[in-house]
């Protein structure tokens, strides 16, 4: 009898703590202001299908305490509004949740993280690396993959050794691609060997039919120096589409020592090509005009560079094939306040574009464009709906777009 008793008030503290959850939840969901998309010129059907997610926290930009929120076309959607299960294991970005609705058994168990997932209309491929924490010599790196045949719903998973895991500090996955038959697993690698420490860029070949790893590559090998700083970053990439081309922005500044502190010196940045099929490496020697751009996607064999310049956001595309350009032109309610690179996306020969920031004196700006024909499609910004008139500082920051 006791054992009912003890299960029964478990039961009992259970169901009380998460309806006190949904209590305080309601009470609290109204305390955080509604943000919608507002439309300056074209047709709103273009957004229907674009998501946008992002942080807000009111106060001044010390205050790094945000509230994370969805915003579409039909409005905002806070995270601290939703389920006790959302609130526990995140809210996923859209195109996790897309693949979670529609290959249920296949993401159980996988991560968040985008950088992991291929798709295709053949293939749904994962990639990950896992580890053993507390091991004195190696973390027993392994990659954790998963392939789905879509045609006849038959999965794959198995975990196999990192190759030359031993000098590997922390390792993780940038980009998964599939090209005949082969997994091409992107990572970053921090490694120590000899008490010298390397940034390094990998790519590990691996045989579907087999399951082996046939080939790691290190693309880069960047070691660290108290004299200079060295970055080498993957570009952006459009996730649901095979990319054959790799774009890495190499970014290398002079540290300068003073007595109180460090500082980076000027900064010189370099492009460099690599084809995951033909395995060549190559320096992208793009146009002087575009040396001041921030690079922000890459698509294929086009490079997205985006500059503010006055009141207006430039997106300029640049082909690595023949060296041509085309430039794209939307306006910015303050120029001053937008100071950090556009989102941009690429899908169905539209471009999507959006500024991160909106605040008192600005808001985020939104174009869509064909592509092909250079017209502007819509032109919107996201503002704070019902605005009181005494407002206190506030900032919405836009950390991902999506285009579903």
């Amino acid at each position: 009898m006791k054992k009912y008793w003890k299960f029964t008030s478990i039961l009992a503290v259970i169901v009380l703590s998460i309806g006190t959850f949904y209590v305080n939840s309601a009470m609290s969901a109204t305390q955080y202001p509604d943000f919608v998309i507002n439309k300056k010129s074209g047709n709103a059907e273009e957004i229907k299908s674009l998501v946008l997610e992002g942080g807000y926290h009111e106060g001044n930009s010390m205050n790094y305490t945000n509230n994370h929120l969805k915003i579409t076309h039909d409005g905002s959607d806070y995270r601290n509004g939703s389920s006790l299960l959302d609130l526990v294991i995140g809210r996923p970005a859209p195109m996790i949740q897309e693949l979670q609705d529609e290959y249920r058994n296949f993401m159980r168990g996988k991560g968040q993280n985008l950088d992991s997932f291929f798709e295709n209309n053949k293939i749904l491929a994962y990639a990950d690396v896992k580890y053993k924490i507390g091991s004195s010599t190696s973390r027993d790196f392994k990659f954790a993959i998963s392939i789905l045949d879509k045609e006849d719903g038959n999965a794959t998973s198995f975990t196999i050794k990192v190759p030359d895991s031993s000098v590997v500090e922390y390792i993780y996955v940038e980009d998964v691609q599939v090209f005949d038959n082969e997994l091409k697993i992107i990572t970053h690698n921090y490694t120590s060997e000899n008490e010298k420490y390397f940034n390094e860029k990998h790519i590990y070949t691996l045989d579907i039919s087999t399951g082996a790893i046939k080939n790691n590559e290190t693309i880069f090998s960047i070691p660290d120096q108290n004299d200079k700083h060295i970055d080498a970053r993957l570009i952006k990439t459009n996730l649901k589409k095979a990319n054959e081309n790799l774009i890495f922005l190499i970014n290398q500044s002079e540290i300068i020592h003073h007595e109180e502190s460090d500082m980076e010196g000027e900064a010189s940045r370099e492009l460099i090509s690599y084809n995951l099929k033909t395995n060549e490496q190559k320096t992208i020697e793009f146009p002087e005009s575009l040396k001041e751009h921030q690079i922000s996607f890459c698509d294929g064999l086009t490079i997205y560079f985006s500059k503010l310049s006055e009141q207006n956001l430039i997106v300029t595309t640049y082909s690595i094939v023949d060296n041509q350009i085309k430039e794209f032109t939307t306006p910015i309610s303050n120029k001053e306040s937008n100071t950090e690179p556009a989102i941009i996306v690429v899908k169905d020969g539209k471009l999507y574009v959006t500024t991160q920031l909106t605040n008192l004196t600005t808001k985020a700006s939104i174009a869509v464009f064909d592509e092909k024909t250079g017209e502007t499609l819509y032109e919107g910004e996201v503002e704070r709906k019902n605005s009181p008139k005494d407002m206190e500082e506030f900032e919405l920051y836009i950390y991902e777009m999506s285009v579903k």
